[in-house]
C-alpha cells in the first residue's frame, strides 16, 4: 500500500498584551509582534508523522478602514 504526505493549513491566533504609553496603534502593534510568539511541547507538536508548525510572524486584525484591532483592559 503506498504512504503519502499531506500538507495541511490550519488558522491560528495569539493574543499579547503589551504596556506602553505609546498611543499610536500601528507602534503598538509592532511592540505586541516583538512581544509575541507561541510554541508547542514536544508531546503536542507531535511526531515526523503528524506534526504541527505554528511558525513564526503574526499580523495583526484590522477593521473595516485597514487599522489594528487594539483594545484597552481599563
Amino acid at each position: 500500500m503506498a504512504k503519502y504526505t499531506v500538507p495541511l493549513s490550519g488558522w491560528a491566533s495569539i493574543s499579547v498584551t503589551v504596556e506602553t504609553d505609546e498611543t499610536d496603534p500601528e507602534k503598538i502593534v509592532e511592540l505586541a509582534q516583538m512581544e509575541g510568539g507561541a510554541s508547542l511541547c514536544h508531546q503536542c507538536a507531535g511526531d515526523y508523522n503528524n506534526s504541527l508548525d505554528v511558525g513564526d510572524e503574526w499580523e495583526p486584525s484590522r477593521d473595516d478602514q485597514g487599522k489594528p484591532e487594539i483594545y484597552t483592559d481599563a
